[in-house]
């Protein structure tokens, strides 16, 4: 299965549409676990990192919206506890994607996507370790790897619509599919997540 990473040479423009899906899917986190205040700022920043795409709006205005993140950060935690045991930390990580996304509108980066999908795919294999039960898996050396839990598989199949649809697009010269039917696609996406992020807080006792 082709994954993001795979896209050859990718441009800017197909850079910044791959780090704001990555954004968008991982939306749910944050409008699971953020405060009123991160999931305001998540709201604005999706919005403007899609209309960056489109050439609607400027690098500066992405990069407004960002020194605005401050006043959206979460509580403080205890620098001894485990960060993952918080529901804090999704929705910081869920806030850093958008971030990741309105910095790639003004600087787009193949290691900035990169890293944004890795963080998408740990975020989901979280959730999937906690709600098959939390059963480590040993692999020994040699052994193949164990197959992914299903909202990594639907992360990793999403990222593959999305290159299979870029790389069509090179391959007939056309202009990708539109950015709205793109978002769409994301969004379709999210609010799965969203409903596996509920069923991760009620395991985890987060309601």
């Amino acid at each position: 299965m082709p994954t993001a990473e795979e896209i050859r040479n990718p441009s800017d423009n197909e850079l910044k549409l791959l780090g704001a899906a990555a954004a968008e899917r991982g939306a749910g986190f944050c409008r699971v676990f953020g405060s009123d205040e991160q999931r305001e700022w998540l709201r604005r920043g999706l919005h403007l990192m899609w209309a960056a795409v489109s050439d609607e709006a400027t690098a500066d205005d992405c990069l407004d919206h960002l020194d605005a993140l401050g006043t959206a950060d979460a509580e403080s935690q205890d620098e001894e506890q485990d960060p993952t045991a918080h529901p804090g930390f999704y929705a910081e990580q869920s806030v850093g994607l958008v971030a990741e996304a309105l910095v790639g509108s003004a600087n787009p980066s193949a290691e900035r996507v990169e890293r944004a999908l890795q963080t998408l795919r740990t975020l989901c294999s979280m959730v999937d370790f906690k709600l098959g039960g939390e059963v480590p898996v040993i692999v020994r050396s040699g052994d193949p790897r164990p197959a992914p839990g299903p909202l990594v598989r639907m992360e990793l199949e999403a990222e593959s619509e999305l290159v299979a649809r870029l790389t069509r697009a090179r391959e007939t010269n056309s202009n990708t599919a539109s950015v709205d039917e793109l978002r769409a696609t994301a969004e379709d996406f999210a609010r799965a997540v969203t409903s596996a992020v509920k069923a991760f807080a009620a395991a985890s006792n987060w309601e």
